[in-house]
């Protein structure tokens, strides 16, 4: 019996993260809210190698979807082994500007959905055999947990609050149901950053290069299979935060 994994955020790393799960035996359902021809890519490949793919065109900014995801999830590919949430608006939100609806943009999808989505997914994995019956895995920033940057609050503390969700639905979910956090550091260039200030943040990475999709992909399949790994927020950046934010972005 294939695994079924269910992931918000298709459009970037999370399309490479998609074609892993595919090929390591996963039947997946992606939500997207705009992401049509990501989820077209993966409809193909699923059929290229045998697995499902159902795609949830749905806006993460509204509570009242979340459970309702996991619930077509179960009811349409059987059951859910894994929740990936990749989701996460990035825009600038200088304080002393921030409205309302600049929050709930970022907190929405990032922190709000996540709990939503991951104590839904909780009590469906609660039906699976075995002695782990499900793994939970967030995306977060390193810079949320040292030196984030200026200009963007909403979007940081959004992050902060997805960590801090972590760990506490790591210790509400033990021992069945794994839950831990991927803090990444440069990879893939924003879209609106610079090619300029993409190169001085990698100069101010000790590595000095991008993180790899590759190590992006091999360290989620790792924390997806874990036995003994709980409420990590895990850094993946390059040695980004030895040198601090470097007053860049």
């Amino acid at each position: 019996m294939r695994k079924v994994a269910l992931l918000t955020g298709v459009r970037r790393i999370g399309r490479f993260l998609a074609e892993a799960l595919l090929r390591e035996g996963y039947d997946l359902g992606v939500v997207y809210r705009e992401s049509g021809e990501a989820v077209e890519h993966l409809r193909e490949l699923g059929a290229e190698v045998g697995g499902r793919v159902l795609p949830l065109q749905a806006d993460l900014r509204d509570p009242l979807v979340c459970g309702k995801l996991v619930e077509r999830v179960c009811g349409e590919l059987g059951r859910i082994d894994a929740f990936v949430h990749l989701a996460s608006p990035y825009l600038r939100t200088p304080v002393g500007r921030i409205t309302p609806e600049e929050i709930q943009e970022h907190f929405g999808p990032i922190a709000e959905a996540f709990v939503l989505m991951a104590q839904e997914a909780y009590l469906r994995m609660m039906e699976n055999e075995g002695e782990v019956k499900g793994h939970i895995l967030a995306f977060g920033d390193w810079a949320a947990e040292h030196t984030p940057y200026r200009g963007f609050t909403a979007y940081f503390i959004s992050k902060g609050a997805l960590h801090t969700a972590v760990r506490v639905l790591a210790r509400e979910f033990a021992p069945y149901v794994l839950v831990n956090c991927i803090a990444l550091g440069p990879v893939l260039r924003p879209e609106d950053t610079t090619p300029a200030s993409w190169r001085r943040i990698l100069k101010n990475t000790p590595l000095g290069r991008e993180v790899s999709l590759e190590d992006v992909v091999g360290l989620s399949l790792f924390l997806l299979r874990t036995t003994s790994v709980t409420g990590e927020v895990i850094r993946l950046d390059g040695g980004r935060h030895l040198a601090g934010s470097g007053g860049v972005r």
